[in-house]
């Protein structure tokens, strides 16, 4: 087998154009999660008088009821955005002033335009990681999705970004972002309130679903694991954790997530230092004994960008070039 560069190197190993249809439908058309589809309505859930999470849109949303205005972590799809803010709003009618992106995706980051066009200039801050503002600003072709990201607009932008971690003080509660280099994409980063003992995970922690390893931005299972084990060390045996997707869980779940995806990494990694093809881990069902708790929906394409990740340890992912911060 001869291959010339990297994208032919993984496709490759993936068994060529096959490769690309990594979700049973098109990840963009699929729902999201099998807890909060797209086209649930969107529910908020106080979890202490200040904080609530809010479901149902996309990727899970934490809200923050400061004393001076609105912090949310993560903002949901584009498509939902104004009936993300009308929820929020039920509850709290003031300004958001914070937006923290835990990362780049699309079912991330859908309130990041309507909340910068909405805000006067200078009054909505926009929180991620430098990666996460990198690709949110550019083209980005996929292969692990199969599709190509589009740069939001420059209102909805990161403002403020950070390497290693930050910290924002609102009223009495402190805010603590963290990077965790190299886990479900390049940029993601997990939120902690101490004041309050909740952990926020973005899509580093999937609970009752197969999680998605997005190997084109730099992600792995391994990595993930390997995030689930720091986040372990998060908080104490009370802390209530916030997933990327499914509902609100404790430390028990967490570990046994991590258990199940260790399971099914060493699996399809000695099955592809075997010499096995893609379509041959398929067919072995690595998943086995999970499917009746973790669904079927997108078991298939958790195989292949797990099997894809793995593949791409080899040659891994470019850094990904900094933006020129737009104009505000």
């Amino acid at each position: 087998m001869h291959v010339t560069g990297r994208r032919e190197f993984v496709l490759a190993l993936l068994g060529g154009a096959s490769g690309l249809r990594l979700t049973t439908s098109s990840f963009a058309q699929a729902p999201i999660s099998p807890v909060a589809a797209p086209s649930a309505p969107i529910t908020v859930t106080k979890l202490t008088e200040s904080v609530a999470v809010c479901a149902g849109d996309g990727g899970n949303v934490g809200l923050l009821l400061g004393v001076d205005g609105l912090v949310l972590v993560d903002g949901g799809l584009a498509t939902r955005a104004a009936e993300l803010a009308r929820a929020v709003g039920d509850i709290d009618g003031r300004a958001v002033q914070v937006l923290i992106n835990s990362h780049y995706h699309f079912d991330h980051v859908g309130s990041n335009e309507l909340l910068g066009r909405q805000a006067a200039p200078g009054r909505l801050r926009i929180v991620a990681h430098q990666n996460v503002a990198a690709r949110l600003s550019q083209r980005f072709a996929n292969e692990a999705f199969g599709r190509t990201f589009e740069p939001l607009a420059p209102e909805g932008l990161p403002t403020d970004t950070f390497t290693r971690s930050g910290r924002l003080a609102v009223g009495n509660e402190t805010i603590e972002y963290v990077h965790v280099p190299l886990a479900h994409t390049d940029g993601d980063s997990y939120v902690f309130l101490p004041g309050s003992n909740i952990l926020q995970t973005g899509d580093l922690l999937w609970i009752g679903r197969y999680p998605v390893v997005d190997y084109s931005a730099g992600g792995t299972l391994a990595g993930m694991i390997s995030a689930v084990d720091r986040l372990m060390n998060v908080g104490d045996a009370g802390t209530r954790v916030i997933p990327g997707h499914g509902p609100v869980v404790g430390k028990a779940e967490m570990r046994a997530t991590r258990d199940i995806w260790a399971t099914i990494n060493e699996r399809v990694d000695r099955m592809m230092r075997a010499g096995r093809m893609l379509e041959e881990v398929l067919a072995a069902a690595p998943t086995r004994e999970f499917d009746a708790q973790l669904g079927t929906a997108t078991r298939d394409s958790f195989i292949r960008q797990t099997y894809g990740g793995l593949a791409t340890r080899i040659t891994p992912a470019a850094p990904v070039p900094l933006p020129t911060p737009p104009p505000r």
